[in-house]
Order: structure tokens, then sequence, then C-alpha cells
């Protein structure tokens, strides 16, 4: 299908001699939900700004829909893709519906089906800046959305929301998603495991992981719960020397190299310990597990 974006050895270094990006390549296929992670300092905002055109490359090349982002081609690319930024630029004194039709009229369109997909209709006569945060973050979408393109860059979609309009943001998500190439740059993993299936990881201006989320999930370290009558401390005491334990809650999450071979045993040790163990279960890796063993 080709790559709705790419990085080819880009570097980026700013006038003060920082270095954001380091020789950096990856790229996003076309149709792929995929998400841009690291901690701060990574270079995941040099990276989306690039994207949008505020930054050039120091050296490298970066692409957008297949156009090179400092080519003649890239304003068309451009207008293909719904951006929706971290901190996005509102006119508090325009109501909803003028900020939308001020945005649509950049493309030559109508905000009408925009409206009425982020359920704008009964506020598109209230400024800007009598919005809820949450409501305020859907008329950015909607801003983003007005083309109908075919590739969203969502930079931290959610940030600064309570988890009511979080969550009411990531269900219009996921209705915009489907059909359209996706990136998302957030610090909320949550929020990426729930809305991608592909990730890209920076850590100091490189990329230290790329893949599916799927396979990078089989990847990590396996690990067992396991709950007893007696408690966590219990469990960690007849545990030691066997792995790399830690308690969550009532349980023990145990790291083992094959949790179907090695169960049984552990458990046969265990209740021969007299330690009565009511649960042990094999645990799926998360996306934060697979961050924080890449970032490591």
């Amino acid at each position: 299908m080709g790559a709705a974006l790419a990085f080819q050895s880009v570097t980026k270094r700013f006038r003060n001699g920082r270095v954001a990006l380091n020789d950096v390549s990856w790229s996003i296929q076309k149709g792929a939900h995929a998400c841009l992670l690291g901690p701060n300092g990574a270079g995941k905002s040099t990276s989306v700004r690039i994207l949008e055109g505020a930054l050039r490359p120091t050296a490298g090349s970066a692409e957008l829909l297949g156009e090179p982002v400092d080519g003649p081609g890239y304003a068309a690319a451009r207008l293909r893709t719904g951006v929706v930024p971290q901190g996005p630029g509102m006119y508090a004194d325009l109501t909803a519906g003028e900020y939308l039709r001020i945005a649509a009229e950049l493309y030559g369109v109508s905000p009408a089906r925009a409206i009425a997909t982020f359920g704008l209709r009964d506020h598109a006569r209230t400024r800007m800046a009598e919005l809820s945060g949450g409501f305020q973050r859907r008329v950015t979408l909607a801003a983003a959305f007005v083309a109908e393109p075919e590739l969203l860059v969502l930079d931290e979609p959610t940030v600064g929301l309570d988890p009511k309009a979080a969550h009411e943001v990531h269900q219009y998500l996921r209705e915009v998603m489907v059909g359209r190439t996706v990136l998302l740059c957030t610090h909320n993993l949550a929020e990426a495991e729930a809305l991608c299936d592909e990730v890209v990881i920076l850590q100091a201006g490189q990329v230290i992981v790329q893949g599916r989320l799927e396979d990078l999930r089989r990847g990590a370290r396996s690990r067992l719960r396991l709950t007893a009558a007696q408690g966590p401390q219990a469990l960690v005491a007849c545990l030691d020397g066997i792995g790399p334990a830690r308690v969550e809650g009532r349980s023990v999450l145990l790291e083992v190299a094959n949790p179907e071979a090695e169960a049984p045993r552990l458990l046969r040790r265990l209740l021969a310990a007299g330690v009565d163990v009511f649960e042990c279960t094999p645990v799926q890796a998360t996306l934060e597990d697979v961050f924080l063993e890449a970032v490591r």
C-alpha cells in the first residue's frame, strides 16, 4: 500500500546545538493506526512539527503521503491531512460554528458534517471561551476532520481532560479513525493501547522500538499473576531466587521464561510450603510493560 509517513535518516539540530533527532528512520503504512511514544525530550514533538511543516530537518528526508515535507507537492499532501495539535490556538471570542466555518473555508468545504459528527450542533453558537475542555477538544477534532482527510496526526488529543471528557473524545476518535491512517503522539499509554495497533518508541532522539503491538507483547517478558490466602508478602518470601517479582495489590507478578511450563512446578513448590495459592494466571504484557522494558 505504500507509506503514509516516512522518516529517512532524519537529523534535527537546533541553533543552540541540541540534537532533537539523530539519524532517525521509521515509517507508517497507509491504513495503520500507530502511536509515537517516548519520555520527555525523546523527539516526539519535533517529529510531529516536521510533519506539520513547522520545522525542516537538518539532514535526511521526511515524507507526508509520499511527498517530501520541503517539496512542491507537500501543500497538496497537507490538505489531505488533519492535524490536532497539542496546544490548539483558539479564538476565544469566536463561536464554535464560526471557528469551524473558518477552518472549512481553508479547504473549500462545508463544516456541516463535522459539526454533526462531533455532536456540536447545540454548541455552534457558544463562544469558544465558554466551552468546557472536552467540547473545545471536540471542536479541534472537528476542525481537523472538516475536509475528511485520509491521514490524521493527533498530538496529545486528550491532554488536560478529565476522565469523562477523555472517554467521550476516545469514542469520537474510534469512529473517525476507521478507514484512515492515524499517527497518535501521546504520553497516555492506556490511550495508545486502546486506539493503536502499531508502536514507534523514541528515546534521546533515536528509534529504539518499532513494530506491531501484538508482536511486541509476545516478545516482552512473560509473567504469572499469583494470589494466595496468606497475602503477597508470604508469596514474595517463597519466590525468592526464582525470578523478578513485584507486588500489585493482593497479587504478585512473577517474571518467568515460559508460564505454561513453569506454573505447575511453581504451584507444587508453593503448596508444599503451606502457601494457599488460589490464583495462578499467565499475564499478557501491556503496552506499559513494552514501553518500560524498552526505555530501561
